[in-house]
């Protein structure tokens, strides 16, 4: 009887996770493409990176999303069998807290490994892809993308680029304003036309043609104004090292004594770490209330999950700012989770004693 159940609700368990998972996950990617397309319909972005980069998030929204998830599917499952008296019928026959916990222990553990691959390795990866990925579109960045009558952002927001109408050759922009960012000497120039040209097979410059370029602060002694009849403008960025903390390989953080490199450490062990601590809180919160609304748990899961991810978040900024130490890490977080869920455990023990008593 013992495997029948177990099997049961393994299954039941897995299905709940699978379509609680693929929902989150349409909503994040849902409104990740409305973000893209807001990029690229504003000259931000080219539109054949749009799904490249839509692919390689949506593995970083799997890391996340799966311990709250299957949370949410722990929750679902127990509500579900208080609503149907099952959970009553499982006790009368002798499956409490342990067999439970054994019962639902292979799907929790097998959720686990796949959050530690996910936040290990495959996210790390995906994200240095996604990053280089969006360098190179960026530097790809050209005057067709650019459309009249809007303010685009090119070189990584140091470049304003604006221009009133198309001009009268096909790809070629008229009346045309551009703003370059320097720390010293700000630029700002202006072009009755303007457009691309290649040079090199590879090298592209925006060529502005019969304007004026103003040079430095108004009102300075060396500020100029000189005319052009041509000025070019190199398109094409030089790519940027990307030292973002999130692209880093594990093996690479474990090498790196910095806090910032143990607070990024500390955040992806303690993922699949969450998987199993959610696990223990799901069994209090939802067990043993026989002929309540399946829904009942999961509203106070909610809460208990955003108290557990904010308390992580503050723990890893708090490694990085040196006001923890780094061989304390996340453990507290992980710690006093289990505590609450101990403490909530021996309430319901009490209150079925009682209630038993009465």
């Amino acid at each position: 009887m013992a495997s029948v159940l177990r099997r049961y609700l393994s299954r039941e368990l897995l299905q709940y996770w699978v379509v609680f998972t693929l929902v989150l996950w349409l909503v994040l990617i849902a409104a990740r493409l409305s973000l893209y397309l807001g990029q690229a319909a504003g000259g931000e972005l080219p539109a054949d990176a749009v799904l490249l980069l839509l692919g390689l998030k949506s593995v970083g929204f799997l890391v996340f999303l799966m311990p709250f998830s299957l949370f949410l599917a722990l929750l679902y499952l127990l509500g579900r069998l208080n609503q149907d008296y099952e959970s009553l019928a499982m006790a009368v026959a002798g499956a409490g807290p342990q067999q439970l916990y054994r019962m639902l222990a292979l799907p929790v553990l097998t959720v686990t490994l796949l959050v530690a691959v996910l936040s290990g390795y495959l996210v790390p990866h995906t994200a240095q892809l996604g990053y280089d990925v969006r360098a190179k579109a960026e530097q790809q960045l050209d005057a067709g993308a650019l459309t009249p009558g809007r303010f685009h952002r090119l070189r990584n927001g140091r470049w304003l680029v604006f221009a009133r109408g198309a001009g009268t050759e096909p790809g070629s922009l008229a009346d045309v304003f551009v703003y370059v960012e320097h720390p010293q000497r700000p630029q700002v120039l202006v072009a009755e036309a303007a457009r691309v040209r290649t040079v090199a097979g590879e090298e592209r410059y925006l060529v502005l043609q019969n304007g004026y370029r103003y040079d430095g602060q108004p009102g300075q002694a060396d500020y100029r104004v000189l005319r052009y009849r041509e000025y070019a403008l190199r398109l094409q960025a030089p790519p940027a090292p990307q030292t973002r903390r999130d692209a880093l390989s594990t093996a690479s953080l474990w090498r790196d004594a910095s806090p910032a490199a143990h607070a990024e450490l500390h955040g992806r062990l303690a993922r699949p770490l969450s998987v199993l601590v959610l696990g223990l809180i799901a069994l209090p919160l939802g067990r043993f209330r026989a002929g309540v609304g399946r829904h009942y748990p999961m509203w106070l899961g909610v809460l208990v999950f955003a108290l557990y991810f904010n308390l992580l978040g503050t723990g890893q900024l708090w490694i990085e700012q040196e006001k923890v130490p780094a061989w304390i890490g996340l453990w507290w977080v992980h710690a006093l989770m289990i505590a609450l869920c101990i403490g909530a455990a021996g309430q319901a023990r009490w209150l079925t004693v009682r209630r038993a008593g009465a």
